[in-house]
């Protein structure tokens, strides 16, 4: 398979997810800081620095716009100056569709081409401003529909295996920064051995804001509490955007593309993810929280960036050497490296890594 190839289906995955995640995260915090008393600050602050975006969006729309709910939803949506706005994300998506306009199926090409229309027309500006709710979901609809369609168009081999991985690469990495940003400040709010209804109500944003809320209560009848929460996120076999699932399905995409590949040994990029998924596997939850669940997500990010950085050098360049200074996406890549045909400049490439620095730094209140 040519790396350009393979490269363009796993970013176009990544995108897609981005996109998703970002419809997400916006649509349900925006119900969240009408119920919740949060200080105007940090109405829309935890969710900039979850996409990565908090040093870019303070230098251009200012530190005083996290309490302007119009201003901050634009710019995660339309804004074309930010890289993971969800216009953006879109934007690039389809570009990498188009340049393997022959390895999709055509109705992947027209799906993807059909929204893109939608979202640059009348139609999609008039739903934004006359129902905001709908319009998110219909994001997030219309990327459900994308998943599926290929599926069932694409034949199920090394193209489709890779868009696979990008999806469960992206998941995973969404997962561990929102759980990040979110389970300190919840746990740390209160020192007493039972947590409080206020506890609570929080432990079940957190699951909204990872879709994870009716899943979770299929699992377990009893009122959520950090540990529950966190070992559902984390650990749970099941659930599609648990960190445990996300990385036992790149494992079973990059197993099925080392054999397509005919490898005659796994590559640094498998024997990572293999690692992780051990890792994850053994781990007694309530040890990972005493010795420090931020440690824990910060290693599932870190690991999740270097597993991208060397698919790169596995797949799709191997002649780059990983200790050269990386071209990443536009969005940052969470540690990614790709080249411009991809949607890469060397000036946007800073803001997921600038975001990773400051949560392991300081912990912000989460959403």
């Amino acid at each position: 398979m040519i790396s350009r190839v393979a490269e363009s289906c796993f970013w176009m995955f990544r995108y897609i997810e981005r996109a998703e995640s970002s419809a997400r995260l916006v649509s349900i915090n925006r119900l969240i800081v009408l119920d919740a008393n949060v200080a105007d600050v940090e109405r829309w602050r935890p969710v900039i620095v979850v996409v990565g975006e908090q040093a870019r969006f303070e230098e251009l729309i200012g530190t005083d716009k996290y309490r302007d709910d119009d201003d901050t939803e634009e710019y995660l949506t339309w804004s074309e100056k930010n890289p993971v706005s969800i216009r953006n994300n879109l934007y690039w998506a389809r570009e990498n569709a188009r340049q393997i306009r022959e390895v999709i199926s055509r109705e992947m090409w027209e799906t993807l081409n059909t929204w893109w229309q939608w979202l640059n027309g009348r139609a999609a500006q008039k739903e934004y401003k006359q129902d905001r709710s709908q319009f998110y979901q219909r994001i997030r609809s219309m990327c459900a529909e994308f998943h599926g369609i290929s599926h069932d168009t694409m034949l199920h081999e090394e193209p489709l295996a890779f868009m696979r991985l990008g999806t469960a690469l992206e998941r995973a990495n969404q997962t561990a920064r929102l759980m990040d940003v979110t389970h300190h400040r919840v746990a740390a709010s209160e020192k007493t051995s039972l947590e409080t209804p206020w506890q609570s109500a929080q432990w079940v944003s957190q699951l909204k804001l990872c879709a994870a809320d009716e899943p979770f209560f299929k699992r377990n009848r009893a009122v959520p509490t950090g540990s529950t929460v966190a070992a559902f996120l984390l650990q749970d076999p099941s659930f599609p955007r648990s960190v445990r699932h996300c990385f036992e399905r790149a494992e079973e995409s990059l197993g099925n593309i080392e054999v397509a590949a005919e490898r005659r040994g796994p590559t640094p990029s498998l024997v990572a993810v293999r690692s992780m998924v051990d890792r994850l596997r053994s781990q007694n939850i309530v040890r990972v929280i005493e010795s420090g669940l931020h440690a824990e997500l910060t290693h599932v990010v870190e690991t999740t960036a270097q597993v991208c950085d060397q698919l790169h050098h596995d797949f799709f360049d191997p002649s780059t050497d990983l200790d050269a200074p990386s071209v990443a996406d536009p969005s940052g890549g969470h540690g990614s490296l790709a080249p411009e045909a991809h949607g890469q400049t060397q000036n946007q490439g800073q803001s997921q890594r600038q975001s990773q620095s400051l949560l392991h730094e300081e912990r912000l209140p989460g959403v």
